[in-house]
């Protein structure tokens, strides 16, 4: 009876133990994040990144084919943007259209109106952002060793443009692997002038035929400003010559008729090596088939 008593207790407290671990999971909301992105290359180029997050506790995954519609101040039809389908990794990208440029240019901000698409109106859901129209500039000026570099952020305050105060700034070199940073400091901040300046160090950079090199200027998700990039280039690089040789040379990367002398020794050694085991082999069993031929017709007869 006690261990009857004991199995239908435990069997009860499973219960319990699975029944709150499943009301947990249950419990657990589901939170979409979507984020949206503004840049402006050069003071010339615009668009928008829209990123879309599905959040389910503490684990993220990027909401693959989801529809949105962006919208400029106001979701009415005369201000939508655009309609974009994120893709695999949850975003989609998408352009200012040239219909909306008499908008555009009547204001120093605009409010981004992002509408994540449902079935019916009642569960369509909306973000906004806001940002402030802003340009930035890139100057170089070079006095005897030194060279340095002035990057200038300006936005746009009741139609007329002011300094961009305490503006992180990253000020690079652009190479293959990313943005390498001019000096020893990886970004700056404008002072009151909306400006920041950094000194040139890596000296003796190979750049292109010429010795030029991109610099660029970035400034990375700032919540007034969103994104901004500008480019220039200046010869402050080592001229590199191309090599028209590379392929000429018995490499491992080159062409079939430019193989390494010792690749094609090796090969060719382990080519003789295998037909002429294969070639003995067939002699010898020919050689045997003949002996044998001549013992069966009694020609001949092995010695005693």
């Amino acid at each position: 009876m006690n261990i009857h008593r004991f199995l239908l207790l435990l069997l009860a407290l499973m219960t319990t133990v699975v029944t709150r671990v499943a009301a947990q999971k249950d419990s657990v909301e589901q939170k979409e994040i979507v984020r949206l992105h503004y840049f402006n290359n050069n003071n010339s180029l615009q668009y928008l990144l829209l990123e879309s997050i599905l959040k389910t506790g503490k684990k993220s995954e990027p909401q693959k084919h989801k529809v949105f519609k962006i919208f400029l101040d106001s979701d009415k039809v005369e201000n939508h943007i655009t309609k974009v389908l994120t893709d695999e990794n949850g975003m989609a990208k998408a352009v200012i259209p040239a219909s909306l440029k008499s908008i555009w240019d009547g204001a120093s901000s605009h409010t981004f109106i992002v509408v994540a698409e449902g079935t019916s109106k009642e569960e369509e859901t909306s973000s906004e952002f806001t940002i402030t129209k802003s340009k930035i500039t890139i100057d170089t000026s070079s006095a005897e060793d030194t060279k340095s570099i002035t990057v200038r952020v300006m936005k746009l305050n009741n139609g007329e443009w002011v300094p961009a105060k305490d503006v992180e700034i990253k000020i690079g070199v652009q190479r293959l692997g990313g943005l390498l940073p001019v000096e020893d400091e990886e970004s700056y901040t404008t002072d009151s002038t909306g400006t920041a300046t950094a000194e040139f160090k890596k000296v003796g950079l190979p750049g292109d035929q010429q010795g030029k090199l991109m610099l660029t200027a970035r400034v990375e998700d700032n919540d007034e400003l969103g994104n901004l990039i500008i480019d220039k280039s200046v010869p402050w690089g080592i001229a590199t010559k191309p090599d028209n040789n590379f392929f000429a040379r018995r490499t491992l990367w080159s062409t079939r008729f430019k193989t390494p002398l010792w690749l094609l020794f090796m090969a060719y050694s382990i080519g003789i090596g295998v037909w002429g085991t294969l070639i003995y082999l067939v002699g010898q069993i020919i050689k045997i088939k003949r002996l044998g031929d001549r013992f069966t017709d009694g020609s001949s007869r092995p010695p005693m």
